[in-house]
């Protein structure tokens, strides 16, 4: 009697089991992968609403807090990939439509710019080592011609275009995205309100778009790209902080 029940336990467990196991390899695996986080960016200074002077040299200063990239005030965010914009409206009402734009065209190529450390020779308005892209937009017309010429320079380099510098090669950016920059540089740099600089600190120069303006505002965005998270590189997210400075 013991031997017959016990017996029946012990294959009722066993097609428990069975059932179990089935049922087990059925169901799918699911992955959980580690998700990406939104950087925060908060203005140091200059404070929100202050007055400032045309052609003022304006110390700024910004705070970046990321949860996979780290944080700015240990040094874990690199100054160079930090971009900051300066746009000049002549009234409150036009910075109120600017600033409504999830993304703004005069932003278009500008990333890819910085990531591929263009930034290290060139600047918007000032020559570096290289001539700024505001020479550069006035010596080639925004012509397809103009476009396939500049994208050739930078994809396989030139020498004595703009006397003794060369410009290196960069035969890994695909056309696409070098003529996003292209574009950029011929549509947007000759924009006398608009400006970018690059780093964690530096100064904004608030330069006068024209004879006629007078007061005016500037809106200041700082923008950072992270690194995407351990699982998911490729999905980056970029985070921004806006202030408005007011002319006097």
């Amino acid at each position: 009697m013991l031997k017959a029940l016990y017996t029946g336990i012990i294959l009722s467990m066993d097609f428990i089991f069975r059932i179990f196991a089935v049922t087990y390899a059925s169901v799918p695996l699911v992955t959980v992968q580690t998700p990406n986080h939104t950087p925060r960016i908060k203005f140091i200074e200059p404070f929100e609403k202050t007055f400032h002077s045309w052609n003022e040299q304006v110390p700024y200063s910004v705070e970046i807090s990321d949860q996979e990239d780290g944080e700015s005030r240990f040094q874990e965010i690199p100054s160079a990939e930090v971009l900051v914009k300066l746009k000049y409206v002549d009234n409150q009402a036009k910075a109120s439509l600017y600033l409504k734009q999830k993304i703004t065209a005069d932003s278009a190529g500008v990333y890819s710019m910085l990531v591929s450390n263009c930034f290290n020779c060139h600047a918007v308005k000032l020559k570096l080592a290289g001539p700024s892209y505001l020479d550069i937009s006035n010596r080639y017309q925004d012509t397809r011609k103009n476009q396939d010429l500049l994208i050739n320079h930078i994809q396989y380099g030139s020498k004595g275009i703009w006397g003794k510098e060369s410009m290196p090669t960069h035969p890994e950016l695909p056309d696409t995205v070098v003529r996003k920059m292209v574009r950029w540089i011929l549509n947007y740099a000759r924009d006398p309100g608009l400006n970018y600089v690059i780093g964690l600190q530096g100064t904004l120069p608030l330069i006068k778009p024209a004879a006629t303006a007078h007061q005016g505002l500037f809106i200041i965005e700082a923008l950072y790209t992270d690194h995407g998270s351990a699982d998911q590189p490729d999905k980056k997210l970029t985070g921004s902080a806006r202030i408005i400075i007011q002319m006097k």
